[in-house]
């Protein structure tokens, strides 16, 4: 499996933070050397995360390769959301009303 997972997480809230409040539209590909990228679809950036296997770990997944990688990708992306949805709920502040009804 891909060794820098974590770098390519951070890759993806650094792309996530500098998109703030902007929507991205994103695409999971399997490139011809069998590499798994997520970019955007618009393509103007570097891969956001990519996950390579090795051939013994291919040979074991056998038909499921895309299927895990592509479920790799999405609990990232969900963790990323979770994080993101935390941080937002932390910056909610308590305002006292100016008029009660």
């Amino acid at each position: 499996m891909q060794k820098d997972t974590k770098s390519d997480y951070q890759s993806l809230l650094q792309a996530a933070k500098d998109a703030k409040a902007e929507a991205m539209m994103l695409e999971f590909v399997e490139q011809d050397d069998g590499k798994m990228v997520l970019r955007t679809s618009n393509g103007e950036s570097e891969d956001l995360v990519s996950i390579e296997f090795s051939d013994k770990v291919k040979e074991l997944l056998g038909d499921d390769t895309q299927l895990i990688g592509q479920s790799m990708i999405h609990a990232a992306i969900q963790t990323l959301m979770q994080k993101q949805l935390s941080q937002w709920h932390a910056n909610v502040y308590d305002e006292e009303p100016v008029h009660y009804s």
